[in-house]
């Protein structure tokens, strides 16, 4: 025979059986054994999980793992019936028994590491006392997603290590190690990704917003972890480091309920009192009827004498936050302006020199 199995028996109670009828009931036990986790698993998949899930629980992170073991609660059923009914059988080779041990706990580890990384809806959590804009962020929860993923994913290696007979210890040391060395080639993007956190959290702008970053202006149209994009007027897009844009001052034009609409209107010097009395006050009335001013902030004096034109400031603040409202809003009124110039008969001044020959006498 190619192998023999000695020292069978089967005891139960005061019945003591041997040999081959001792081996019969053993596999009859196993195959009980695997009947009782078949039922057992039925029930937990038809009445046991749907009870609990259906419960109304304090901790909110109850129910998600709930959902999360729900499928490895039931493999771990077959796993602790296939393994107790393999235990229950006489082995001819001694080592199949710690074998099948080794591997049971591999099992249930792996089983549980399934669910652990299944319930990443933990990791929504750590947001439940922020304000909405954040929760609601999906770069953010991106990443608590993929923190959270890979740190299970860690773990469950490190503790399957563990049970091989890895040296863990030593391992984590010499990761310890590699990780320091990395961290500090890598200084700059570990500067720029808790950067990219803080802008995320923080919200200075948000997609879409008009903002001023030192000599950068324009459109923001993407955040992400190391950077932020912005498209300029003329169409050109600037890659800003997060670092760089939380160590500078930002503009947020779109925070703003109004843009300021102010210049100095320079008239001829040849224009008389009247006209420009008449002038500056047909400009504050067309000011003041204007839909797109902000009624009391319109202001129209004579500011100062320049060189080769009488100033007059034209200030008003517009009610709009959208930039190309804005040029429409200012290109309307620029055009009444001109019109009242017409009909006033101011003339705009230019720069200009006037020469003045002495006459020797």
């Amino acid at each position: 025979m190619i192998f023999s199995i000695r020292d069978l028996s089967f005891e139960l109670g005061s019945l003591l059986l041997e040999g081959w009828l001792a081996l019969a009931a053993r596999a009859v036990c196993a195959l009980l054994i695997l009947l009782a986790a078949w039922l057992v698993r039925r029930w937990l998949n038809k009445k046991g999980i749907p009870a609990l899930l259906a419960r109304s629980w304090y901790f909110t992170g109850t129910p998600i793992l709930l959902r999360s073991f729900s499928t490895p609660i039931l493999r771990m059923c077959s796993v602790i019936g296939v393994y107790l009914a393999a235990a229950s059988l006489p082995w001819a080779i001694s080592g199949i028994p710690k074998l099948l041990l080794l591997c049971f706990r591999l099992a249930m580890t792996l089983l549980v590491c399934e669910g652990l990384h299944a319930a990443s809806d933990l990791a929504d959590l750590l947001l439940a006392s922020c304000s909405p804009e954040i929760r609601s962020n999906k770069t953010l929860r991106s990443l608590l997603d993929t923190t959270y993923k890979v740190l299970v994913i860690v773990l469950c290696v490190a503790a399957l290590a563990q049970e091989v007979g890895f040296p863990i210890g030593s391992i984590v040391a010499g990761a310890g190690l590699v990780g320091l060395t990395i961290s500090l080639a890598a200084q700059e993007s570990a500067s720029n990704l808790f950067s990219g956190i803080v802008i995320l959290l923080d919200k200075p702008f948000s997609v879409g917003d008009w903002i001023t970053v030192g000599s950068v202006e324009g459109e923001v149209i993407d955040i992400n972890f190391r950077s932020t994009r912005i498209r300029s007027l003329d169409k050109t897009i600037n890659i800003v480091t997060n670092s760089q844009i939380c160590a500078s001052t930002v503009k947020n034009a779109a925070l703003r309920t109004m843009r300021p609409y102010k210049f100095n209107l320079g008239v001829t010097y040849n224009t008389t009192r009247p006209k420009l009395e008449k002038l500056m006050k047909d400009l504050q009335a067309m000011l003041d009827a204007s839909p797109y001013t902000n009624k009391g902030t319109n202001i129209v004096q004579l500011a100062n004498f320049g060189d080769s034109s009488i100033n007059i400031l034209v200030s008003a603040y517009l009610v709009t936050n959208v930039y190309a409202e804005f040029l429409q809003m200012q290109n309307d009124l620029n055009l009444n302006i001109m019109d009242i110039m017409q009909a006033d008969g101011v003339d705009f001044a230019f720069p200009s020199t006037s020469v003045y020959i002495e006459k020797n006498s």
